[in-house]
């Protein structure tokens, strides 16, 4: 357990750390690594035995230049295994905080935190959220699949006594028009969400709804935010959107910047790596996302797999922070397409041609079926049906990329909801590579 002269480092690190230079960041997130990895070598029995398999020992690390020497922990190797082996000894799940992940990796994982440390982690998000206008006594709506705050600590309670950090859910698998009567009826000054369900009821969103919803700030996550997301929410609703990258495990990992469209990574909570091949990348690559929770003791993560691909940007944001940025968040590993050539395909790169040849379209969901077959439901805006010739043309514009080897199927819908977990998934590949 980490005494109480690391909750402090950790609780001053989340104050301070906007104002901190470069070597003051690195000089914390160096001690802090080295504390982590010790404390996992000699507390943690899963980072143990990967730790003794691979010959590392806690004397190994000095610092940050020492991150690559540490293996990979991979996701499912530690969704099999019983909490007493992933928990710091001294815990136990009873007396934890638990998340509980929609598994869209495939592999549903519990992850535990202690009350120090979610109270940490949320501090981090809602930092961000007052630098970017929040007011403590704005009333906040969140379009998401639970109701209500998840944690209700003494804190909480007090604050919504006093009127402040007010905060509404309304349940995303809810009809858009009943999503939108429920936000009417609450008005709220700032509203988040998952970027489909906005997109969605930002489409269906009358002139009455609107002057009733009139956010002064829109944000996202939990889903990646795809061009024609971002302009139909923030046209249709009259607002900016910014975008949060977080996952259960670090709850925010990095959040976009208003000056540059950037990503900030959160690094006074977060070491985030970007690899390809075991390699970091450079600026303008793509590589999956590995990232190492500073905060976390209960149940560490170091060096953590986290099935994400992302852009790596800059090393330091033009906008003069002087925290490094990811450019782009791409969503999961498996959602590329791999095509009978051996190539891989992100679906990136047939969204631009989708929206721009198909304006009647309100929702689309891209499924690769096999290497060789694709298919692409369409549900179309009321009383836009697509004409023979709207489809041929979408056909041409999108074979292209695909090639002739792969089949395009065409399905027009009446409806795409959300899976079971609200989180609605526009592409998806059903092939393992």
């Amino acid at each position: 357990m980490p005494s109480l002269i690391t909750r402090m480092e950790s609780l001053w690190a989340v104050l301070r750390a906007p104002s901190w230079g470069r070597e003051e960041l690195e000089d914390f997130q160096s001690r802090r690594f080295r504390a982590l990895v010790r404390h996992a070598f000699e507390r943690v029995p899963f980072y143990r035995e990967l730790y003794s398999r691979h010959n590392v020992q806690p004397e190994d690390i000095r610092g940050l230049e020492d991150l690559p020497r540490l293996p990979v922990a991979l996701r499912h190797e530690m969704q099999g295994r019983p909490p007493g082996h992933l928990l710091a000894r001294g815990h136990t799940p009873e007396k934890l905080i638990q998340h509980r992940t929609s598994g869209s990796t495939g592999y549903p994982f519990t992850i535990y935190r202690t009350w120090f440390e979610e109270r940490l982690l949320h501090a981090v998000r809602l930092r961000e959220q007052l630098r970017r206008g929040l007011r403590i006594t704005d009333r906040r709506a969140a379009v998401v699949v639970g109701h209500g705050d998840r944690i209700d600590g003494r804190g909480t309670r007090l604050a919504r006594r006093l009127g402040l950090l007010r905060r509404y859910s309304v349940s995303c698998l809810l009809p858009a028009s009943e999503i939108l009567a429920r936000l009417s009826r609450c008005r709220p000054d700032t509203l988040g969400g998952y970027p489909d369900a906005l997109a969605m009821i930002a489409s269906e969103a009358t002139e009455e709804h609107r002057r009733h919803i009139r956010p002064r700030i829109i944000t996202t996550g939990g889903e990646t935010l795809t061009p024609d997301m971002r302009a139909r929410i923030s046209e249709c609703l009259g607002a900016p959107v910014y975008d949060n990258y977080g996952a259960h495990e670090f709850n925010l990992l990095a959040y976009e910047c208003g000056e540059t469209g950037l990503y900030h990574v959160a690094e006074e909570s977060v070491l985030l790596e970007v690899m390809d091949n075991g390699r970091p990348v450079a600026p303008g690559q793509t590589g999956e996302v590995v990232a190492t929770a500073l905060h976390s003791f209960a149940m560490p993560f170091l060096r953590y797999w986290t099935g994400d691909l992302a852009v790596r940007g800059p090393l330091r944001c033009p906008c003069g922070a002087p925290c490094a940025t990811l450019e782009k968040i791409l969503g999961r590993v498996i959602d590329r397409f791999t095509l009978p050539d051996g190539s891989k395909l992100h679906p990136y790169h047939l969204l631009e041609p989708l929206v721009k040849e198909a304006p009647w379209l309100r929702r689309y969901q891209l499924i690769q079926e096999a290497v060789n077959r694709i298919v692409l439901k369409l549900q179309p805006l009321d009383g836009a049906e697509p004409r023979p010739e709207d489809l041929s043309r979408l056909r041409a514009s999108l074979q292209a990329p695909l090639g002739p080897q792969v089949t395009l199927q065409f399905e027009l819908v009446k409806e795409l909801p959300p899976a079971g977990s609200g989180k609605f998934r526009p592409y998806y590949s059903k092939v393992r590579s």
